[in-house]
């Protein structure tokens, strides 16, 4: 998968999970909803303008748009993605998903 797919990608996964759709999105980040939606099919190569726009709106870095990590797989990898996930849980999650863990495990 080339470099701006993936880039596309990670913008709509961060998107989604935010419950926002292309047009809110565009809207808030003032944006054209067009040009977004290339960008997330990897049609078209953001200027650093827009990324900045889209982080902002979307209440992450740049760097973590950029981010396109959580494509890759590997024991290492997915290790750090779950310890960055975990870091934002309050224990009542982490209660849960340590319950679903040794669920898994025995």
């Amino acid at each position: 998968m080339d470099t701006r797919t993936q880039l596309g990608r990670r913008i709509r996964d961060l998107r989604k999970k935010r419950g926002l759709t292309q047009e809110r999105l565009a809207e808030a980040a003032s944006v054209d909803v067009k040009y977004l939606g290339s960008i997330e099919r990897g049609k078209e190569n953001p200027t650093i303008g827009t990324l900045e726009k889209l982080a902002v709106t979307l209440s992450v870095t740049v760097q973590q748009v950029l981010d396109c990590e959580h494509e890759v797989t590997g024991k290492r990898v997915l290790q750090r993605r779950i310890t960055q996930a975990l870091h934002d849980c309050d224990e009542r999650e982490l209660q849960i998903i340590l319950r679903l863990v040794h669920s898994i495990k025995d």
